[in-house]
């Protein structure tokens, strides 16, 4: 699973943390070689080695601001995109 993939099942159990999603994090991709552990100079850091180099990442906020609903505004933009495959994948979003 992604990072954004685990974010997204994380959201679902209501005792979970920025901290339990790290450690999610940790267990699934700490044999990755672009996947940096922390080195806990915050409580929920991680790294990626991008092609330009590591960018550090902190978790806070991750999971309330992932519960945050979708704006309305873009919901309607994606429905009424020039782009087919756009319009398809939200025709049935809810506004």
């Amino acid at each position: 699973m992604g990072i954004l993939s685990l974010l997204d099942e994380e959201c679902w159990f209501p005792k979970a943390t920025n901290r339990t999603y790290l450690e999610k994090l940790i267990n699934t991709h700490a044999q990755h070689p672009k996947f940096g552990k922390p080195n806990y100079k915050a409580p929920s850091d991680f790294s990626i080695m991008h092609y330009a180099g590591k960018v550090d990442y902190s978790t806070d906020q991750w999971l309330m601001k992932n519960m945050d609903p979708l704006n309305d505004n873009v919901v309607t933009l994606l429905q009424t995109s020039n782009d087919p495959f756009a319009r398809e994948i939200w025709k049935d979003g809810n506004l």
